[in-house]
């Protein structure tokens, strides 16, 4: 039997490269849709996009499509939110930019940057200058 995986926000490619090493596992990726293409997502093929923008129909999405998944891979800060806010049981998957400087943390710093501040709020909170 094959664990059936649900992976969101994984604009990296993350997820293609797991796939390639995985034999027991089905690993489905629902996407945020982005304007242009993508320098790094080279695979489009498997991928499914949130049907809108809002964050109340990534949730409802996913709502819907939750009970055909064992767990849930959550990547990007708004691919945890979405996991959480959608009840799921999920490993939160950190790499790159969000291992130096983590979404979570309030008034978190890029060591690689010198601009200062990147979030002003954490993860629950909404974006305000």
């Amino acid at each position: 039997m094959k664990t059936k995986v649900l992976a969101i926000g994984d604009l990296a490619n993350n997820v293609s490269t797991i796939r390639k090493f995985t034999k027991t596992t089905e690993i489905h990726l629902v996407n945020f849709n982005w304007t242009g293409n993508s320098i790094i997502m080279d695979e489009r093929e498997g991928i499914e996009f949130f049907p809108g923008n809002k964050i109340t129909d990534f949730i409802n999405h996913i709502n819907k499509i939750k009970d055909n998944y064992d767990l849930c891979l959550a990547m990007s800060s708004t691919g945890l939110l979405v996991s959480y806010l959608a009840d799921l049981n999920y490993i939160a998957y950190f790499v790159g930019h969000e291992i130096r400087s983590p979404p979570f943390i309030k008034n978190s710093k890029d060591p690689l940057s010198t601009d200062g501040t990147l979030y002003s709020f954490n993860f629950l909170e909404s974006p305000t200058k």
